[in-house]
């Protein structure tokens, strides 16, 4: 089976796909060690891993030109999404009223938690494939991933006074509302606990647990340590002003673990794609170099910096205020960047159907 049941090898899979779930645990643990760091650390993470993992799906498809070629109505296409966000402004201006914007950005940021979630899936169905997983522990994997994160997610914004305030619920939940969340928790801990004894049977009989462990490890394991340790401490922005530093170390924790492990797949594709061609473009160089590449992505993410920088969620560096229309104006670029990224996303990475994506992932004997 080519990789020996690994995308690229047993080390570079250990790095990008299970290591970085403890990379972002550290993160986590230093800036609750040191919360002065959280804000460092925001930016550290908006440098050197978010923004170069918007950028390697660019590269992935703009800078490709056989991608331009086979996708050419898709690329063109996709660009409307960087326009809902500026269109709501203007119908916040039209009807006199912030609603527009505000469902936007609500919107944009649930698809966000369901895009993540995808990657998850995604990684976790590769590793199911190339284990030869049966069909019923397929389904099994598929409905403990997805039930619990989300179960998870909405815990984590009820729970806390902070993520209440934001959605314009009282800081306290009355007696019948905490007996809800009370249950939604409960069902999350008896999932990740049944689910622990599913796995054990699986160990037992001789199954292949690389996918559930991904699963209940890294994916559900990382969420539950943002959500509910790091998120128990939230805001670590001192005197936060503005709803985004409420929740500054959460994200950069998350996220972390997504963007590395998406930047651990496009240099696996890219190499693959381009190790042993002797395409002489720009993609196939940087294809063929992943440290050349994670180079070029960190020196672009510099004007995502300043798209950041000009939004005004940041206490150190903000080139407009907060909640100014100039910051408005470039937080919605930002959601545009971020909701491109999402639709591109849903449509290249498909193995099942694409049996040249399916060789780049080290598929190419397993089934589709």
């Amino acid at each position: 089976m080519a990789g020996q049941g690994w995308i690229s090898s047993a080390r570079y899979d250990g790095f990008f796909f299970f290591g970085t779930a403890l990379l972002a645990v550290l993160a986590g643990v230093l800036v609750l060690a040191a919360p002065v760091l959280v804000v460092p650390v925001w930016w550290l993470w908006l440098g050197l891993v978010d923004g170069p993992h918007f950028a390697a799906t660019w590269v992935r498809t703009y800078l490709d030109p056989h991608e331009r070629r086979a996708r050419a109505r898709l690329l063109a296409g996709s660009l409307v999404f960087w326009l809902p966000g500026i269109l709501a402004l203007g119908l916040n201006e039209l009807l006199g009223s912030p609603a527009p914007f505000e469902a936007f950005l609500g919107l944009s940021a649930l698809w966000a938690i369901h895009h993540a979630v995808r990657q998850h899936f995604g990684i976790m169905s590769i590793y199911q494939r190339l284990s030869g997983a049966t069909e019923q522990a397929r389904k099994q994997d598929w409905a403990f991933l997805h039930g619990t994160l989300w179960l998870m997610f909405v815990v984590y914004l009820l729970v806390f006074p902070v993520n209440r305030t934001i959605l314009g619920l009282a800081a306290e939940a009355g007696p019948q509302e905490q007996w809800a969340v009370r249950a939604l928790a409960a069902t999350s801990v008896a999932a990740v606990l049944g689910y622990s004894g599913l796995l054990a049977l699986r160990w037992r009989r001789g199954e292949a647990i690389r996918p559930g462990l991904y699963a209940l490890v890294v994916a559900v394991g990382t969420a539950a340590f943002g959500y509910f340790v790091v998120g128990a401490f939230e805001p670590l922005v001192p005197s936060p002003s503005n709803t985004e530093q409420l929740s500054f170390a959460v994200v950069a924790v998350s996220g972390s673990l997504h963007g590395l492990q998406y930047l651990g797949i496009i240099f696996a594709t890219g190499r693959r794609r381009y190790g042993a061609s002797t395409e002489r473009s720009l993609v196939a160089r940087l294809g063929r170099a992943p440290l050349l590449t994670y180079g070029a992505l960190v020196a672009v993410s510099f004007f995502y910096l300043l798209v950041n920088a000009c939004r005004g969620v940041a206490p150190d560096v903000a080139f407009f205020p907060f909640d100014s229309n100039a910051a408005r104006f470039f937080l919605a670029l930002y959601w545009g960047g971020a909701l491109h990224h999402y639709y591109l996303d849903q449509k290249i990475w498909h193995p099942r159907r694409d049996p040249v994506l399916r060789r780049e992932l080290g598929m190419a004997d397993a089934s589709p």
